[in-house]
């Protein structure tokens, strides 16, 4: 089963997201701040799917780029998709790494198939 981490500082966004992707299949671990990704990296996750703006200061992309740099117990070349409702971050989100970026609001059905494919993606490349 695919393994998801999700990150999100808002409640009900982590928490529909964790619904829609578990009704999909995939296995799913739900994080509302850094503390908690960092803490689930150790657990190990085919995808990540992370905002951009998170509370208290914190950013989707500083994790990424954690992650990137082998700072974590993820995987550097982990699927990292990051979500914003600002499209001014899609080129930060791609420098830092990410293999995705999606502007907020997507269609939450889209995000099963753009993990699937990024998988597929992975497998076949």
């Amino acid at each position: 089963m695919t393994k998801v981490i999700v990150v999100d500082d808002d409640p009900t966004n982590v928490t529909l997201t964790q619904m829609l992707l578990e009704l999909d299949g995939f296995t799913v671990t739900a994080c509302t701040n850094l503390q908690q990704a960092m803490q689930a990296t150790q657990e190990g996750a085919d995808a990540y799917v992370v905002d951009v703006n998170l509370s208290r200061g914190e950013s989707g992309l500083d994790f990424l780029t954690a992650v990137r740099a082998g700072e974590t117990p993820a995987s550097k070349d982990v699927i990292f998709i990051i979500t914003s409702g600002d499209h001014r971050r899609k080129r930060e989100a791609k420098e830092a790494g990410a293999s995705k970026f999606l502007l907020k609001p997507y269609p939450p059905e889209g995000l099963s198939t753009i993990i699937n494919e990024l998988i597929a993606g992975e497998q076949n490349g």
